[in-house]
């Protein structure tokens, strides 16, 4: 990589990371307004698919992933290897924790409509979808059973996606807003 190139793979990667940061940011405000899951949610899998770009732009350049989606269930584990120690004093992370962030990352990443798990997943956070049995379902009705935005490993998980948007942003806790 060219350093004119690997200048602007930075450029790219920060502004992927401070839209992930604009996007959480709007999810606690959504989590505030007692907004529907569906939009807390959609703005966790924007920001996550862009912390995870910004990750991904300073491996392999922004040319090799600026117009795809599905890079969160591969890249999110990589990336939360590479932070956890920023937030947890410096300390491993453990094996059952990268079992449960490659779960989390699967539902977070189908979220997306783009991203339907091979027609397996209809359930999205954008658009009503056809269940199978007859009913449509509606986002802002939805339940969205498969991941709890309010548990315990989704809220650390959050945590470490905005230490590493942080991170590619070049901001700490202290200067975000």
């Amino acid at each position: 990589m060219s350093l004119n190139n690997q200048d602007e793979n930075i450029k790219w990667a920060k502004s992927y990371a401070i839209q992930a940061l604009s996007d959480l940011d709007t999810r606690e405000m959504l989590i505030s307004a007692n907004a529907a899951k569906c939009h807390r949610l959609h703005y966790l899998q924007m920001a996550t698919e862009k912390a995870c770009k910004a990750h991904l732009t300073m491996m392999m350049g922004h040319e090799n992933v600026r117009k795809t989606h599905g890079y969160i269930v591969s890249n999110l584990p990589i990336m939360a290897r590479n932070f956890y120690a920023n937030i947890n004093n410096s300390k491993e992370i453990s094996r059952w924790e990268i079992c449960a962030i490659k779960k989390i990352a699967k539902e977070i990443q189908v979220l997306a409509p783009a991203c339907d798990d091979g027609d397996m997943r209809e359930d999205n956070c954008e658009y009503p979808w056809d269940d199978g049995k007859g009913n449509i379902q509606i986002p802002c009705k939805y339940n969205f059973p498969n991941i709890d935005d309010s548990a315990r490993n989704v809220v650390r998980l959050i945590r470490l996606i905005r230490t590493a948007a942080e991170s590619y942003a070049g901001k700490t806790a202290g200067n975000l807003r």
